[in-house]
């Protein structure tokens, strides 16, 4: 399966209209290099029509941990909505 990467080589998957980019520590500009670690990226799409994204949270992966609280937070509000 081949796997999107994005101009600067990070990973990312589509969700929807959500693009989720793991930036690794090393292509980050040391300028934007706030967390100083690697980071999740979320943006939404500008429209259907283009690639253009518009500016979105990070979550920084300080430790392994991160993206598994990330998956049972939306765990958690994605089953208190089930009735």
């Amino acid at each position: 399966m081949k796997q999107n990467t994005d101009g600067n080589g990070n990973l990312f998957e589509k969700v929807a209209n959500i693009r989720i980019t793991y930036k690794k520590q090393s292509n980050i500009n040391a300028e934007k290099n706030w967390a100083e670690t690697d980071v999740l990226s979320f943006r939404s799409y500008k429209n259907e029509d283009t690639d253009s994204l518009n500016m979105g949270p990070e979550l920084t992966l300080k430790n392994k941990d991160t993206i598994l609280e990330l998956i049972e937070a939306l765990c958690r509000l994605y089953r208190s909505t089930e009735k």
